[in-house]
């Protein structure tokens, strides 16, 4: 998805000048800029005046800390980086140039984080995650075979092997 929102706006440039920040899955909501390597590279790239400007699909991408986004929105006026977000969703603020807006912005995306976490929290105590064929072992939290299970899960993965089609699946 954010993918698709960047398109029309790498299309505008050449290869060279795009670099892509992935943190493959790092949680900008768990865990702090110190701990987010690529984030410290681009803090580190803005530093230096070698970034012109930041795409993000919206805030929330960046950071959900408001303390960390306000830090980061100071460094990138400081060096004169512009930052758009590629989102065009319903209920999407553009990125702007007012501090206090902005400032509201990252507080709602700390909430948002905060609530996205408590929400998964609840749902994995009410529905404790499992593995199919595994029993957990409580004294040391480790998975082991289930033996129990055994001929489930094998004619489990014999059936999906069968499975070419949607309309298999029925």
């Amino acid at each position: 998805m954010q993918i698709t929102a960047d398109a029309p706006f790498r299309e505008k440039l050449l290869p060279e000048e795009i670099h892509v920040i992935d943190e493959f899955a790092v949680s900008a909501n768990k865990k702090s800029t110190e701990e987010r390597p690529e984030m410290l590279k681009l803090i580190s790239l803005i530093k230096q005046d070698k970034v012109s400007t930041v795409y993000a699909f919206d805030r929330t991408r960046l950071f959900r800390n408001y303390y960390d986004g306000m830090e980061f929105q100071d460094i990138c006026r400081k060096h004169g980086v512009s930052l758009v977000y590629t989102s065009s969703g319903q209920g999407h603020v553009k990125a702007t140039d007012s501090t206090f807006l902005e400032g509201v912005l990252l507080m709602f995306s700390n909430i948002e984080g905060q609530n996205i976490a408590r929400r998964t929290n609840e749902v994995q105590r009410r529905c404790p995650p499992k593995k199919l064929g595994y029993t957990k072992v409580s004294e040391t939290k480790q998975y082991v075979k289930s033996l129990d299970n055994r001929e489930t899960v094998h004619s489990y993965f014999d059936a999906l092997q069968n499975v070419l089609t949607v309309e298999d699946l029925s």
